[in-house]
């Protein structure tokens, strides 16, 4: 399975061309938290998503054991 990126790895390289340490530092820990919004906001849209597919396609009630363990395994992929 896949791992999440090493958001604070990325940060590093977009900040590496500041040229004030400081400066750098900061933006690094900014940049390392806006990619982790980012990807925990796609995380939830994508369960958001699976939930009202399986709900078009089985209803809610059949539904709801089936999303409960599909979103407690995606949640668990962040871990």
């Amino acid at each position: 399975m896949p791992e999440s990126p090493d958001f604070e790895q990325i940060a590093k390289r977009i900040a590496s061309a500041i040229p004030s340490a400081i400066t750098r530092g900061l933006v690094e820990l900014e940049v390392a938290e806006q990619l982790r919004v980012i990807w925990n906001a796609r995380g939830a849209s994508d369960i958001a998503q699976l939930e009202a597919i399986l709900t078009g396609l089985m209803g809610s009630t059949a539904a709801g054991p089936y999303v409960k363990n599909l979103d407690r395994a995606l949640r668990r992929l962040d871990r």
